[in-house]
């Protein structure tokens, strides 16, 4: 797996080589200080998997994201930050990022993380997700909207959750829809997330 570092903190791209190298599976394909030189060097370099800072000079982590996200939706992008408040864990899932870990979270769950976000698994440090779902308003969803949201939350398709659910595909996705809208997240991932925290 080739990943860029993004951090204008030098002493926090040194442990994270340290930490990352220990691991034969990941190779540190470039490290970058600003969100600008992020979104270039994923231009010119094979990159399948960016560890991006919030807060940097110049582009900051999020406005990264959301240029590398839609230009190549393939490359995974993992927030690495300080940061566990609600508005920049949104805005971060929002921009198109995978996954959200914290600088303070040990480095075996780092290395978990990353493989996992890779894997194509949404992963959110615990102690953002707390900040994240206890910030997030609630909102009443109907039984059908429900059902579907656990549907989503288990990883069926439109097409699995239409034939559970005995309605078409068609109203499945206007179901989401209106699911998305209440509770204020972007995608089915973020559903997923939503979901399996207020089970905890």
């Amino acid at each position: 797996m080739n990943i860029l570092l993004a951090d204008d903190d030098a002493l926090v791209i040194e442990s994270l080589g340290v930490i990352l190298s220990s691991d034969p599976a990941l190779t540190i394909v470039g490290s970058v200080t600003n969100g600008h030189d992020a979104v270039s060097f994923v231009r010119g370099h094979a990159v399948d998997l960016v560890l991006m800072d919030i807060q940097m000079p110049g582009m900051d982590g999020i406005a990264a994201t959301k240029m590398i996200h839609d230009e190549f939706p393939k490359i995974k992008i993992l927030m690495l930050t300080t940061f566990h408040d609600y508005q920049n864990i949104h805005r971060s899932l929002q921009a198109g990022a995978s996954g959200y870990l914290l600088k303070s979270d040990d480095t075996k769950k780092q290395i978990m993380t990353i493989k996992s976000v890779y894997a194509g698994l949404p992963v959110i440090s615990e102690e953002a997700l707390r900040s994240y779902t206890s910030s997030k308003p609630l909102a009443q969803l109907t039984q059908r909207e429900n059902e579907i949201l656990v549907h989503i939350a288990n990883g069926l398709s439109n097409k699995e959750i239409a034939d559970r659910q005995f309605i078409t595909e068609g109203t499945v996705r206007n179901a989401i829809s209106m699911i998305l809208e209440k509770l204020q997240v972007r995608d089915r991932t973020q559903l997923a997330i939503y979901y399996w925290q207020q089970k905890r």
